[in-house]
C-alpha cells in the first residue's frame, strides 16, 4: 500500500513538472500554476505515506517490546 502511494506521488509531482515547465513554454500562467499545485500534491502525497510508513514502525516497535 505504502509503495504504491508513493509511486503516485512521485507521478503526480513529475506530471506536475511536466505541466509546469509546458506552461513556461507556452506562456499560459493558468497551466503553470496548475503545474505547481500538481507538484505540490505529489509531495504531500509522499511525505503523508512516509509519515504512515514511520508511525506503522512505531506501533510495530511497541507491541513487540522495543523502544
Amino acid at each position: 500500500m505504502s509503495r504504491s502511494e508513493k509511486l503516485r506521488g512521485n507521478a503526480t509531482q513529475i506530471r506536475g513538472r511536466v505541466r509546469e515547465l509546458a506552461g513556461r513554454a507556452t506562456g499560459n500562467s493558468r497551466m503553470r500554476s496548475r503545474g505547481r499545485f500538481e507538484q505540490f500534491k505529489g509531495k504531500a502525497i509522499r511525505r503523508t505515506s512516509n509519515f504512515k510508513d514511520s508511525i506503522r514502525g512505531t506501533v510495530r516497535d511497541l507491541r513487540a517490546g522495543k523502544r
